[in-house]
């Protein structure tokens, strides 16, 4: 019984920490990824833990403890198998709530129970494996094993179940862990145990099937990396005009990473590309070095490699990498797998023109690449007459990170302009132009110069807007 005590202890933390992890694929689409997004992930869990624990040591004092484990066992399996459906249904109410309370909802409604259901059952594992034989050495015991099942079940999650597989897939294996424990732990002889057993198996199987049969048709490719929900679409039509066009998202509909016209694959197809073109070459038509975050489909890399300029570029995600290749037809050797700014700060050389295009949906940026100690970075690495130029997305008006990135950019270059195709009132993507030389800013003819207000300087020790991971 002691064995089967531990095991069961390593597997219920390892699927508890498991699930925790799945919340970067489940929630950061919707909600971001922010600190604030994990700080309320791992807030709900420590809650659905300590409620758990506590009802766990009633329900341990009670004599049939076979048969509440086994129903316990039944209502986890079930509620991490829905997972999946939950998100589908709930999120599209959530999104447009504040982000704080829907990231609330969105990870209560989606974890809170399966982590209660299962600390419950961790607390009632801990009772029988002390019930025999109270000593130090067991004590120890049992909270090794409960301790190197959460460890590893947040290793293993991280580094390997969902980089390899389809999310769905990773819910999948996780209950089906539980599933196989609940076997080992319980000798079955009731009919009403048997079938305590058999729901689950049916309600797994379900969901590995439905992992397995993603919609096609428009689909070419759904994966899920060490950094992003990976969708490649295609369409007979985009914003009104005919294609046929292909694009890739984050698993964020909102929030284009780049569009391909199949015909005119070498064409950029959208406005903040077409702005950064513009603007390179307007201001620096005789740049040589260019140093670009963010590959996305590969098209402006290859725009500027088959203009004769030497590009480096960071891309954070190998998978994406992989996928410009394999469905944009991205065929250069100019980028390097890291951080931007890690990156960066290796590079001896200086460049003529860098460019910033980080953003994991409409609303994150990743702090550390608009701080002000990061575009001093970015000035040293610069010569004195190149150019930063910074895709950004928000509002022209009343936007506090729109604001604070200007006020940050101009603490560290004198001259700071912002363009854009459009002017409308709601969010849009921005040019920011920021150099060490003057430049005639009114040389742009296709573009609108807009006026952007102060806001907060953000430094690497000191950020406190919201939107940003």
């Amino acid at each position: 019984m002691q064995k089967k005590v531990y095991f069961n202890l390593f597997v219920f933390s390892f699927v508890i920490m498991g699930l925790e992890m799945t919340a970067s694929r489940f929630v950061a689409p919707t909600f971001g990824n922010t600190v604030y997004t994990w700080g309320i992930v791992i807030s709900i869990f420590l809650i659905g833990s300590s409620v758990g624990y506590t009802i766990g040591g009633f329900v341990a004092d009670r004599n049939s403890n076979k048969t509440i484990l086994l129903s316990l066992n039944l209502i986890g399996i079930l509620l991490v198998t829905l997972i999946p459906t939950i998100k589908d249904i709930t999120f599209p109410y959530l999104s447009p709530l504040p982000n704080e309370v829907g990231t609330t909802l969105g990870v209560t409604v989606l974890y809170l129970f399966p982590n209660l259901i299962f600390s419950i059952i961790v607390t009632v594992l801990m009772k029988v494996g002390l019930s025999d034989n109270t000593t130090g050495r067991v004590i120890g015991n049992l909270h090794t094993f409960s301790a190197v099942g959460s460890v590893l079940g947040t290793i293993v999650t991280t580094f390997w179940l969902i980089p390899v597989g389809n999310i769905n897939t990773v819910i999948g294996i996780l209950a089906l862990m539980v599933f196989i424990s609940s076997l080992f732990f319980y000798e079955t002889k009731t009919r009403l145990e048997i079938i305590l057993v058999v729901i689950p198996a049916l309600f797994i199987l379900l969901l590995f099937l439905d992992s397995k049969n993603e919609p096609v048709g428009e689909i070419l490719y759904q994966d899920t990396s060490l950094y992003h929900e990976i969708v490649v679409y295609q369409t007979e039509y985009f914003d009104g005009k005919k294609g046929p066009f292909r694009y890739m998202n984050f698993g964020d509909d909102d929030t284009i990473q780049g569009l391909m016209e199949i015909n005119y694959p070498d064409r950029l197809s959208l406005d903040y590309s077409k702005s950064i073109w513009e603007i390179s070459e307007t201001f620096r038509p005789d740049s040589q070095n260019v140093f670009m975050i963010g590959h996305g489909i590969g098209t402006l890399t290859q725009k500027f490699e088959k203009n004769g300029k030497k590009v480096k570029v960071a891309e954070i995600d190998k998978q994406v990498l992989e996928v410009s290749r394999e469905y944009f037809g991205y065929e250069g050797d100019s980028v390097e797998i890291g951080d931007g700014r890690r990156i960066l700060s290796k590079q001896l050389n200086k460049f003529d023109v860098m460019v910033l295009d980080a953003y994991n949906n409409t609303e994150q940026i990743p702090f550390h690449l608009i701080s002000k100690e990061f575009f001093t970075l970015t000035s040293d690495k610069l010569d004195e007459n190149g150019l930063l130029l910074v895709n950004a997305i928000g509002k022209t008006k009343g936007d506090e990170l729109i604001k604070s990135m200007n006020s940050t950019l101009k603490s560290v270059y004198p001259y700071v302009s912002v363009y854009s195709f459009e002017d409308k009132k709601g969010i849009q993507n921005l040019t920011f132009v920021a150099s060490k030389s003057k430049f005639d800013k009114n040389k742009i003819k296709q573009q609108k110069l807009f006026q952007i207000g102060e806001g907060e300087i953000i430094l690497d020790e000191n950020t406190k807007l919201r939107n940003v991971n």
